[in-house]
């Protein structure tokens, strides 16, 4: 089978197995990303012969969606504390790599660490900026990031994968595939779809890499001219999409100035207050019934005769 093909399976099932998490509760994403580890983590230890950044990366994504799912699906979701530990544990994944690239050295592995620098340095961290779904039919984690920021960081885990793993590069293309397609329609899942597709690639891997590194094996790519412009291609990227949120967030302040001088230069109108009239008063009734004349005067009397 050709390795697009494979690749284009690999992102089917990913994608499919994603979608069912989603829908699934907390008691699966639990099983699979933290009984699971915790299980067969004598085999992995066994039968595997990872690098530390590995070894971290397994557990540090493990754990992202267990607090993830528990942001989702308990009172943990209501404290801003805890949802502030998204963007954390996201900027953490991200200096991992980074740190990766720079022990490896050179020209490539420096300019994709300094494109991971923008991601980090550009990511929203307001406490608002975290929010679970709660009228939602899932409760889905939502993280307001924005197209260009998913695209960039891509572009950068694309050419970190190459630059470091390039056997993995076809695996990691149908991971980072799966988060694209659910940026499409919605960037702010987008934190959500990327912690469950690279867990369960990273669980699958730690489990069946002796079958399927074989299977989707794209040393062949590498290339170490290749590699330098990748990284180049993912440090622009990065630079165009800190830009592009740049002028958005001037644009929205120049607005927000705009309105408030406009406020101010044209003071609120007071409304006239319309007094009702207050309606008469209803005669009481005499309870002693109508009043009886009174006796008349002598004068009277006299001339009326």
């Amino acid at each position: 089978m050709p390795v697009a093909l494979k690749i284009l399976a690999l992102f089917a099932a990913l994608y499919v197995t994603f979608e069912v998490l989603r829908r699934a509760g907390k008691w699966a994403a639990w099983a699979l990303f933290l009984a699971v580890p915790l299980a067969l983590t004598p085999y992995w230890v066994r039968v595997n012969s990872f690098d530390p950044f590995c070894w971290l990366k397994l557990y540090t994504v493990c754990f992202c969606v267990v607090w993830g799912t528990a942001l989702r699906f308990t009172r943990l979701g209501d404290r801003a504390w805890a949802r502030l530990g998204i963007p954390v544990l996201l900027a953490g994944n991200i200096i991992e790599a980074m740190v990766t690239d720079l022990i490896g050295g050179g020209l490539a592995h420096e300019l994709n660490a300094a494109a991971g620098l923008l991601l980090v340095a550009t990511q929203p961290y307001a406490r608002r900026a975290t929010r679970v779904d709660t009228t939602g039919e899932f409760r889905d984690l939502r993280y307001g990031l924005t197209r260009g920021w998913v695209v960039a960081y891509t572009v950068w885990n694309w050419a970190f994968v190459y630059l470091n793993y390039p056997a993995l590069v076809g695996q990691h293309t149908a991971v980072l595939a799966c988060g694209l397609v659910v940026a499409a329609y919605d960037p702010r899942l987008w934190v959500q779809a990327r912690a469950f597709t690279l867990g369960l690639i990273l669980v699958a891997t730690a489990t069946i890499d002796a079958a399927l590194r074989p299977w989707l094996d794209t040393s062949a790519w590498s290339d170490e001219r290749a590699g330098v412009a990748v990284a180049g291609a993912a440090l622009a990227v990065a630079i165009g999409s800190a830009a592009g949120a740049r002028r958005g967030r001037a644009a929205y302040d120049s607005g927000a100035d705009r309105a408030a001088r406009g406020a101010a230069q044209c003071p609120t109108r007071r409304t006239p207050t319309v007094r009702t009239p207050t309606p008469p008063r209803p005669t009481r009734p005499n309870s002693r019934g109508p009043a009886r004349p009174g006796p008349r005067s002598a004068g009277c009397s006299a001339g009326s005769k």
